[in-house]
């Protein structure tokens, strides 16, 4: 018989870099003195009016510079040692010089802008906690308060108030819109087809999704990664706002059942991420129950809408009637990054789809599994993402994220007077306005024939002109400091600019004013000496 002899070897523990009695001591010191610097970096951007820039632009060289005149290399070299606190926190600081000031008043160039103080507070507080929020006896408070958030997010999707009204629903907080959208394909593949879990998409007729030809490009992501397939995402056409025609969609659909395929999901689109178009939702609804389809909304940036009821009836008939929508309160809200979430009314799919029943997390037996999120989600690490909107909500309440909705869109809405502005012809609009989004040209007078460019007048040339503007404006703005807003070619028309509003309370009416018409003086210079590239 064989025995196990139990053997005893000293076993070495290196000393820790710093004693341990002082350790405590060590980290409050350096976190008091980087908290500093942060707090010091946020005054500056909440400030209106503020002289700094909204960047410093650099080349990859400068800013490898900035960091070694700090004494830290960006390399990560083999054999460094420890550096000392003093080092770290001038890395710190050369990292924020040198990073894009997204809280500017003048920062437009993404869909997300000026974080908002609680939220920021909630995400340190959630890096302070450090804790995976997939069970409830990891993460007790989080995983409460992603109920509740959650919760309060499907009353605003269906339309109704109070926690007593709470539709039914499930859902995640998630890493981002895109990973939201997925989850919708995910459930939808599921739902139609529960045989892919196990066997996967081999055999049977090809499953058929359908989006808009303006939605977003997560889609096309979403079908590769299901094994769905680039080909079998159709882009239905849009009309001329850029909202998804519901004809096109039957026309569609109809076509490829005709070819033997097998739609299953729609992913329909509240504010589109050029134009801002809204989806009509009510009408897309109806072709999805005549053909058995899921209907998901990615309203990662028109959700917005939601916190208004007026702009709620205005921009969202219908949205009630979709199985499952994506929200990104970390775009027009102004929630730290990242801070999205996927909700359905269609529970039990989310564990049904994608739980696994790991025997070391999920246990049955153990206390409150009813407040376990886990294993629902595709991921095991999860953030507590809800934590920095719940205190966010908590700090402004209903109405006042009503009137920051509501402002947004009227801070927009005098961006389109100013550059329609029959009697301007220094911008001109390029697609009516949804929404937040504003896209428009700047005009150099060279252009502004009879007082105003007009697209349907202009010459191939002047076409080709125009779309020059917009690349060479924004460099020259860039190079200075200056506004940061995005330009694109969207639906035929050729480069534009695309502003968007959210996080309005820091943004006045006299900084676009006074941006507007820099952005004209910069056009007239560009047409004179190109941009240095």
């Amino acid at each position: 018989s064989f025995q196990l002899l139990q053997i005893t070897m000293p076993v070495h523990v290196p000393k820790s870099g710093t004693p341990l009695s002082t350790q405590g001591d060590v980290a409050s010191s350096f976190l008091k003195q980087a908290a500093e610097i942060f707090a010091g970096y946020l005054k500056d951007n909440m400030q209106p009016n503020s002289d700094k820039k909204v960047q410093i632009f650099a080349s990859p060289d400068q800013i490898e510079a900035a960091f070694k005149q700090a004494g830290l290399d960006v390399a990560l070299k083999e054999g460094d040692g420890p550096a000392e606190d003093s080092l770290l926190l001038a890395a710190c600081r050369v990292a924020l010089e040198y990073s894009i000031r997204s809280g500017h008043e003048l920062y437009f160039n993404q869909l997300y802008a000026r974080p908002d103080p609680a939220s920021i507070v909630g995400d340190w507080l959630a890096a302070v906690a450090h804790q995976n929020v997939h069970t409830y006896e990891a993460a007790p408070v989080f995983s409460m308060i992603e109920k509740s958030t959650l919760a309060k997010l499907a009353r605003l999707w269906q339309g109704t108030t109070g926690p007593a009204a709470d539709p039914v629903h499930e859902g995640l907080f998630v890493p981002g819109g895109s990973i939201a959208n997925l989850y919708g394909m995910l459930l939808a593949r599921y739902w139609k087809r529960p045989s892919t879990r196990n066997e996967g998409t081999h055999g049977g007729k090809k499953l058929v999704g359908f989006t808009s030809s303006e939605s977003h490009y997560s889609w096309q992501k979403c079908a590769m990664m299901t094994g769905l397939g680039l080909e079998n995402m159709v882009k239905v056409p849009c009309s001329t706002s850029g909202a998804m025609d519901p004809q096109a969609l039957r026309e569609a659909v109809q076509a490829a059942v005709s070819q033997g395929h097998e739609p299953f999901f729609v992913g329909a689109t509240a504010g589109t991420t050029v134009a801002g178009a809204y989806d009509p939702f009510t009408e897309l609804a109806a072709v999805c129950k005549e053909f058995g389809l899921w209907m998901h909304v990615d309203a990662a940036w028109g959700g917005s809408a939601l916190l208004s009821p007026k702009l709620r009836a205005k921009y969202c008939p219908g949205i009630d009637l979709a199985d499952s929508i994506t929200i990104d309160p970390h775009k027009f809200m102004g929630m730290v990054i990242q801070c999205a979430a996927f909700l359905t009314t269609r529970t039990g799919l989310l564990k049904q789809c994608n739980g696994m029943s790991a025997a070391y997390l999920f246990q049955p037996d153990k206390n409150n599994t009813d407040l376990d999120i886990g294993d629902m989600t595709i991921q095991c690490g999860r953030r507590a993402d809800a934590f920095k909107l719940w205190l966010a909500w908590k700090s402004k309440g209903d109405e006042v994220w009503a009137a920051e909705a509501e402002r947004g869109e009227a801070l927009s809405a005098h961006i389109e007077s100013r550059v329609s502005d029959p009697a301007d012809g220094r911008f001109a609009l390029a697609l009516p306005r949804t929404g937040n989004n504003v896209c428009f040209w700047v005009v150099p007078k060279a252009l502004a024939r009879d007082g105003k460019f007009s697209m349907a007048k202009a010459t191939k040339e002047e076409v080709a002109q125009i779309g020059q503007v917009a690349p060479k404006v924004k460099d020259r703005m860039q190079r200075t400091g200056d506004a940061l807003i995005g330009f694109q070619v969207v639906m035929g028309l050729p480069n534009c600019f695309r502003i968007v509003i959210s996080s309005p309370s820091r943004v006045s009416v006299e900084a676009l004013d006074a941006m507007l018409d820099r952005m004209a003086v910069f056009a007239e210079e560009a047409v004179r000496q190109p941009a240095k590239l």
